[in-house]
């Protein structure tokens, strides 16, 4: 006699069931043969299966799982991972227990289980494993550059470039763009009229009129003045005007323009 004690979620099916049967394996297909939801369930993990106060793995189910014996047969659902006891206690793939249990339940059957085994383990392996697809350009998204913000409409490395022809509303493909870092002088010039740097000494001079200051950063949006203005909805190729919600916060604040000021 043998006495089958499920946990976790198999006890849906039952909590305990006392069998007249030889084997443990006997008692696994007399179970899974009559109760279907049992069957299923065991097909979809991994277990701990202990009988004779001890773990049983795969290997010893083969050999032994089908030998005559009594006793108490405890099958507990295990996840099967990363972790501190993951090479402590022996789990076993449910499938793999429905086929011992199956072909060593009647006479001559165990000769069968090796076989019955491999060819379960193939099968498991092919599903589990995720075939390889051939797809051109797949290496290219792999290596997409996210070394900026979604602000600009950057592409990413190695695709193609559109060309198109008339009046177009779409986004745009940034061909290159970089990041430059510059040591600019307190006592320095701008000679050469560029803004940018001239808005920098601008603001430089309020915060040290001497100009022999250290080098220095300064925030220009903090001097920007920003004036929200009404947008013109492009038009269609149609001649029709595009549908566009100007009253939407995204496109007003992409509708402004700036002046930079030095308070």
């Amino acid at each position: 006699m043998i006495t089958v004690c499920l946990y976790g979620g198999l006890r849906e099916c039952g909590r305990r069931f006392d069998l007249q049967v030889a084997s443990p394996a006997e008692a696994v297909h007399a179970l899974t043969v009559q109760i279907p939801a049992l069957r299923q369930k065991l097909r979809q993990g991994f277990y701990q299966v202990r009988f004779g106060r001890r773990d049983w793995s795969e290997g010893e189910l083969k050999s032994g799982f089908g030998q005559p014996a009594g006793g108490v047969l405890h099958i507990v659902p295990r996840v099967q991972g990363a972790g501190k006891n993951g090479g402590i206690i022996q789990t076993v793939l449910g499938v793999v227990l429905i086929v011992v249990g199956a072909l060593t339940s009647w006479s001559g059957g165990a000769s069968l289980v090796v076989a019955g085994i491999g060819m379960v383990a193939g099968g498991v392996a092919q599903m589990l494993t995720k075939p390889p697809k051939f797809e051109q350009g797949k290496g290219v998204e792999s290596s997409r550059n996210s070394s900026f913000s979604n602000l600009s409409n950057t592409a990413a490395q190695g695709q193609s470039m559109p060309l198109a022809y008339g009046r177009i509303y779409c986004g745009s493909r940034v061909v290159s763009q970089g990041i430059e870092s510059r040591r600019i002088e307190g006592n320095s010039t701008a000679a050469n009229g560029n803004s940018v740097v001239r808005m920098v000494f601008d603001a430089a001079k309020i915060k040290n009129p001497n100009g022999n200051s250290d080098p220095m950063a300064v925030d220009l949006t903090l001097g920007m003045k920003k004036t929200f203005i009404q947008g013109v909805a492009a038009t269609a190729p149609n001649g029709q005007k595009y549908n566009t919600d100007f009253e939407n916060d995204s496109v007003r604040a992409m509708n402004y323009e700036a002046v930079y000021t030095v308070d």
